[in-house]
């Protein structure tokens, strides 16, 4: 570990999850309620033993302004020393979390978010939220993984030869979610690269089986400081370190393969300076798997590889379980879940697990750093989290 940094003293001690699935007869509200109590059960900690909240609020009530934590407040019924409304999940909320107990503006952070009861309304349609009523994308009908697709179609203008590659990890994370369980795709494979190159097409150059999920379901941590978390009956995780690129606002102007092909290099860059480790000391990654250009993507804008190799280093050094950097062990988005904004929350939640060595069959061998990452080249922003096992 490089010199210390204050990310170091602060932990992630709990984590729970609702069941994920395609419906659930449920609200949203009241799926994040149920995450945050497993996340707190299994901290060992009461809700009035927190004083910061990291959560959008999903309604039904309280506030029209997003994201709205402080609405949290009230249904829990604590005072509250901070709120973190920047992006209130996964990566950025961790981080935020992070600074907010290193500086002393609180101490215990919940943070939790997901969605439910509305997939079926939907009645087959695109999920709204990947149809923001922004200019350029509502009126014109598209939507975020066309927005994905801009980019990935420029990359095999210049890379044709990773379209293969992407089915090869495609198949890969899919099947992981195969062998999960708890995955809402649970049974459903094992997928070849054949299978996701033949399946009906989605928009070019993606088949349904490159792109992600839309489900329900929601996920909840709890970060504290390495001081407290020794008090408390689970294995802290520690925040190695962090940081966020944002090129512009999401979904609102095309995204350009020149401005965004490499997004989230320097987040990484200063992640892995602030932990002080280089790329190749990661043990597993939980990549933001919105589809499978991505995956390649993020292996060269990491720096596990460089621009164009992506598919190369995914083939030659092995991505599943037992390779030389298990991606998305749980099934990622592409077959574990994706729940809307709660998603990235569930990415900490598969390193965590792994970091306590409670992965079960799908358990990393000897795990002691992880990577998670959040968004890519479409949503224009990118972050990166590096956790690891305390000594």
């Amino acid at each position: 570990m490089s010199r210390h940094h204050p990310f170091h003293d602060i932990a992630i001690v709990g984590v729970g999850m609702t069941p994920q699935a395609k419906h659930l007869d449920m609200s949203s509200l009241a799926a994040s309620v149920s995450a945050a109590k497993l996340a707190l059960a299994d901290a060992g900690i009461s809700h009035r033993d927190v004083d910061g909240i990291c959560a959008r609020w999903p309604g039904p009530g309280g506030t029209v302004f997003h994201p709205g934590s402080a609405d949290w407040a009230g249904l829990l019924g604590i005072p509250l020393r901070w709120i973190g409304d920047t992006y209130p999940q996964g990566v950025p909320a961790v981080l935020d979390a992070a600074a907010a107990i290193a500086t002393g503006q609180c101490h215990t952070v919940l943070i939790t978010g997901g969605q439910a009861g509305i997939m079926k309304a939907a009645g087959g349609r695109v999920a709204s939220y990947t149809r923001p009523a922004n200019e350029f994308v509502e009126p014109f009908g598209s939507f975020t993984t066309a927005q994905f697709a801009l980019v990935a179609q420029r990359y095999l203008h210049h890379y044709p030869q990773a379209r293969d590659a992407m089915a090869h990890v495609a198949a890969v994370i899919r099947n992981h979610g195969s062998a999960n369980p708890d995955a809402v795709m649970t049974g459903r494979g094992p997928y070849t690269a054949d299978d996701v190159l033949t399946a009906p097409p989605l928009v070019d150059p993606f088949t349904r089986l490159d792109v992600c999920l839309a489900n329900e379901g929601a996920a909840a941590l709890v970060v504290t400081s390495v001081e407290r978390a020794k008090d408390l009956p689970g294995k802290p995780i520690r925040i190695l370190g962090g940081g966020s690129e944002w090129f512009r606002q999401q979904y609102v102007d095309p995204p350009r393969y020149d401005d965004v092909w490499m997004i989230g290099a320097d987040a990484a860059r200063r992640a892995f300076e602030t932990a002080g480790i280089r790329p190749h000391e990661i043990d597993f990654a939980q990549l933001y798997d919105v589809n499978s250009a991505e995956v390649l993507r993020q292996y060269e804008a990491l720096g596990f590889c460089r621009q164009g190799e992506g598919g190369s280093f995914a083939m030659d050094i092995g991505i599943g379980i037992d390779g030389g950097l298990p991606t998305c062990t749980d099934g990622g988005l592409l077959s574990f879940s994706h729940i809307g904004w709660g998603a990235p929350t569930l990415k900490v939640i598969e390193a965590v697990r792994q970091l306590r060595g409670d992965a079960r069959d799908r358990q990393v061998d000897g795990a002691r750093i992880g990577l998670v990452a959040g968004a890519g080249s479409g949503a224009q922003y990118y972050n990166v989290l590096v956790l690891g096992a305390l000594d």
